[in-house]
C-alpha cells in the first residue's frame, strides 16, 4: 500500500452527469487533481478563499505537460459552479467533482434536486465533454485538506522521506494527488444479475410452453379416444388396456329364457349311436345326401362355457347376450359384473351404448401403440360379415330358446326367477372355485401393472409437468 494519502469512496457521491464517461463496468478516469483557478475580480473568488486552503493544486502549480486531470471544487452557488465549469473548459479534463460546504458526510442530493439545476432543463449537464459527480461535504473538505498537505515539494509532505527511500527520488521533486476514479456505467451488456434472471425467465417460458403444449397434446388425444369408446369404435379390454365391468344394472336388462333344444337327428338307414359312429357314417355319404339330410344348426349351445354344466332342455334357465351367446344367469352375471365385460366365447363388449371410463393418458399412449401393431384391415366387409352373423344367430337363437308360457319364448318378468346373488355359495366350495378359476382363464388378459411403479420421484414429478414423459 501506498505510505501516502489514500482514500476509497464507494456508493457515497451522486452522478450529475455521465456524458463522456468510460463505457464498460468497470471503467476507469484518472489524472492529477486539481483546483481550477478563477479570473481575477470574480465575485465568488472571496467565498472561495474561505473554503479551500491557499495551498491546494492548482493549474498554475502544474507541469506544463498535457496530464489527465480531475478537477474538484466547492458547490457555492449556481453562479459560482458555472464559473469554475467555464475556467476549466480549456483543461484537458477527464471529470469534476462538486461537493457542498457542508460538511455534512451523508450523500449528497439527487441528480434532479433543485439545488443542482443551473437552468430551467438541466441543459448544462450536457454542455461539457466530461462526466460531473457530487460527493458529501465533508468528503470534500477531507479532499481539500489532503490536496494542500500533497502539493509542495517531496520533503515538506507528510511520509515524503519514506516516499523518497521506497521510489529513490528527490527530495525537492514536486508531489501531486493522483486520483482515480472507477465508474459503472450503462452499457450493451446486462449485468450478471439481469442475465441470471434473463435465463431463468427463458427457462420458465420454454419449459411452461412445452408442458401447456404438451397437456394440450395429451388433451386432444384423450378426448379422441373418448369419442371412439362411446360410439363403439375402439374397446378398451379388447386392446388389453383396462379391465372394465358391466353394472348389475344393465347385465338384468338381458332376457332370460327356458332352454328348449331338440338336436336333429340325422337321416340315415342305421341311427348312430355315438359320435364315432357319426364320424363313420358322415365319411360313407357323399357331401350332396349329408347336406340335404342333416337340419344343420350352427349355434347350438348345449353346455354353459363358464361352468361347463349341460342345460337341460324345457328346464334350465338361460340368459341371453346381445351376441347371442347363453349362460347360466348366475355365471354370466358374476362374470360381467365382476371380471370382465367381454363374452366369454366371442369377446364383443356388453357394456351400455355410450359408456365409456375415465380416459388417462397410459390408456391413450397404450391404445396408439396398439393401433400402430394392429394390421390394418378393410372395415367395410368386416362390418358387413358382422352384421350377417347377427342375422343368422339371431334367427337360430329364436328356434333354439323358448318357453311354454311364451309365444316368443322370452320369460316374463312374473316367470322370472329371483335374482341369483353373484357371492352365492360358501367360500372354499370346489365348484364355486372351480368356476370362477374357469372365469380368470376365459377373461382378457391385461396388464395391470402401473407403469410408475419404481420410479423416483423426481421422475414422476417431471411425468405430471410434462404428460407422456417415460
Amino acid at each position: 500500500m501506498q505510505p501516502s494519502y489514500y482514500e476509497d469512496l464507494q456508493e457515497n457521491f451522486t452522478t450529475l452527469s455521465s456524458d463522456f464517461a468510460p463505457s464498460g463496468n468497470q471503467g476507469l478516469i484518472t489524472g492529477l487533481l486539481y483546483v481550477p483557478d478563477l479570473a481575477s475580480g470574480d465575485p465568488c473568488q472571496n467565498v472561495v478563499d474561505t473554503i479551500v486552503p491557499a495551498n491546494v493544486t492548482r493549474q498554475a502549480n502544474l507541469p506544463p505537460t498535457n496530464y489527465n486531470l480531475i478537477a474538484i471544487a466547492p458547490w457555492i452557488s449556481a453562479d459560482c459552479a458555472i464559473s469554475f465549469l467555464d475556467e476549466a473548459r480549456s483543461d484537458p479534463l477527464r471529470a469534476f467533482i462538486f461537493y457542498l460546504p457542508n460538511g455534512d458526510y451523508s450523500p449528497p442530493p439527487p441528480a434532479d434536486d433543485d439545488i443542482w439545476q443551473l437552468d430551467g432543463d438541466g441543459s448544462w449537464k450536457n454542455n461539457h465533454h466530461y462526466p460531473i459527480y457530487a460527493i458529501p461535504g465533508g468528503k470534500g473538505a477531507e479532499f481539500m485538506t489532503q490536496l494542500s498537505l500533497y502539493s509542495g515539494k517531496l520533503g515538506e509532505v507528510p511520509f515524503g522521506e519514506n516516499i523518497s527511500t521506497l521510489y529513490n527520488v528527490d527530495s525537492q521533486d514536486y508531489v501531486r494527488v493522483w486520483t482515480q476514479l472507477s465508474v459503472s456505467t450503462n452499457s450493451n451488456f446486462p449485468s450478471l444479475w439481469i442475465c441470471i434472471i434473463a435465463v431463468v425467465s427463458v427457462l420458465v417460458f420454454v419449459i411452461g410452453g412445452t408442458s401447456l403444449l404438451m397437456h394440450c397434446v395429451q388433451r386432444r388425444r384423450r378426448v379422441s379416444l373418448r369419442r371412439r369408446v362411446i360410439t363403439g369404435e375402439t374397446d378398451l379390454e379388447a386392446l388389453g388396456i383396462k379391465r372394465l365391468t358391466v353394472p348389475v344394472e344393465h347385465i338384468e336388462t338381458f332376457p332370460l329364457f327356458t332352454y328348449s333344444y331338440d338336436a336333429p337327428v340325422p337321416s340315415f338307414e342305421t341311427p348312430p349311436q355315438s359320435p364315432g359312429s357319426i364320424q363313420r357314417v358322415l365319411s360313407q355319404s357323399s357331401p350332396s345326401s349329408f347336406s340335404t339330410k342333416i337340419n344343420t344348426r350352427t349355434d347350438y349351445q348345449p353346455t354353459c362355457l363358464i361352468c361347463l354344466d349341460h342345460f337341460e332342455s324345457r328346464a334350465t334357465i338361460i340368459r341371453e347376450l346381445p351376441c347371442g351367446h347363453i349362460f347360466h344367469p348366475e355365471c354370466i352375471d358374476e362374470f360381467l359384473s365382476e371380471i370382465s365385460s367381454l363374452c366369454p366365447i366371442c369377446r364383443r363388449s356388453m357394456l351400455p351404448r355410450g359408456y365409456c371410463p375415465k380416459i388417462t393418458n397410459s390408456m391413450a399412449r397404450r391404445e396408439m401403440a396398439t393401433q400402430k401393431l394392429r394390421p390394418r384391415t378393410a372395415k367395410a366387409p368386416k362390418a358387413n360379415q358382422s352384421r350377417q352373423r347377427r342375422i343368422s344367430r339371431s334367427s337360430i337363437v329364436k328356434m333354439a330358446y323358448s318357453h311354454p308360457s311364451s309365444p316368443t319364448g322370452e320369460i316374463s318378468p312374473a316367470d322370472r326367477p329371483q335374482r341369483v346373488e353373484l357371492t352365492a355359495g360358501k367360500p372354499g366350495d370346489p365348484d364355486m372355485e372351480t368356476s370362477r378359476q374357469r372365469m380368470q382363464e376365459l377373461a382378457v388378459p391385461i396388464d395391470e401393472t402401473s407403469s410408475d411403479d419404481g420410479k423416483p420421484p423426481w421422475r414422476l414429478a417431471a411425468k405430471r409437468v410434462f404428460p407422456g414423459f417415460k
